[in-house]
């Protein structure tokens, strides 16, 4: 209880921070560093007031070509974790549009270079991922959740929306499979506690080339991408959990 209640009232200071100062920063340097180095402190900011150990294996991770990040979602530890594991990349998240509608955090979403999308509306929804696509051609890499939302089973990874996975192939760009393992434990959908674990394991797989699939392949890129990272997933758990 003691881990919680500091983690949420660190972290809620810290977000008070972050939101004040980017748009300052976005103001006084147009270049994006400051932005940057702001969204980055965020995401750590959770890691450290949380108190979670971050073991990765991401140094192989593409940095010198835009990529699309394809994740597992089972919690929201899963946004600030993967950034920091990824930080040589520091790519930009598809996230649902309420997210952007937030006070203060809503603009700090926006001037990171975050894509909404609107999941209620299959027209904006389908100028987000053409938005996102050109975004990525010109240079940017984007991290996606093909789960869609977060997961309440832990076993194994949910079914992949087709609908994330027609960005990969419209942006033509090598998707990367990047597995999380054990922020679904520390704090799982609908609970608000933290749990005793600590440790939470990033890790980023061989990229995946787009080119041999169309659009209307979509279905089968989906299930070979899950099958990929659902193997690799389980395989992680299984190993982490003997280990606990």
């Amino acid at each position: 209880m003691i881990r919680t209640i500091w983690f949420y009232v660190s972290f809620l200071l810290t977000t008070l921070y972050v939101c004040i100062a980017m748009p300052i920063a976005a103001a006084l340097d147009k270049s994006g560093k400051m932005v940057r180095y702001y969204a980055l402190f965020w995401c750590k900011a959770a890691r450290n007031c949380s108190q979670i150990e971050l073991i990765t294996e991401t140094d192989a991770i593409p940095t010198n070509e835009p990529v699309i990040f394809a994740a597992n979602h089972q919690s929201q530890f899963d946004i600030p974790l993967s950034l920091v594991a990824l930080e040589q990349a520091l790519p930009a998240f598809m996230a649902k549009a309420s997210l952007q509608k937030l006070p203060l955090i809503g603009r700090c979403f926006n001037l990171f270079g975050n894509i909404s999308v609107d999941r209620s509306n299959r027209r904006a929804a389908m100028k987000s991922l053409d938005t996102a696509a050109a975004m990525i051609r010109e240079g940017r890499s984007v991290i996606i959740f093909p789960e869609g939302t977060r997961q309440e089973q832990h076993e194994e990874l949910g079914e992949f929306k087709t609908g994330t996975i027609m960005l990969a192939l419209k942006a033509g760009v090598p998707i990367v499979p990047v597995i999380i393992e054990g922020t679904g434990d520390i704090l799982p959908k609908g609970r608000i506690a933290l749990s005793p674990r600590r440790k939470v394991y990033v890790k980023a797989l061989a990229p995946i080339s787009t080119e041999e699939y169309t659009l209307k392949q979509r279905n089968e890129f989906s299930d070979m991408l899950r099958d990929v990272m659902n193997k690799e997933y389980m395989e992680m758990r299984a190993c982490h959990h003997k280990q606990v």
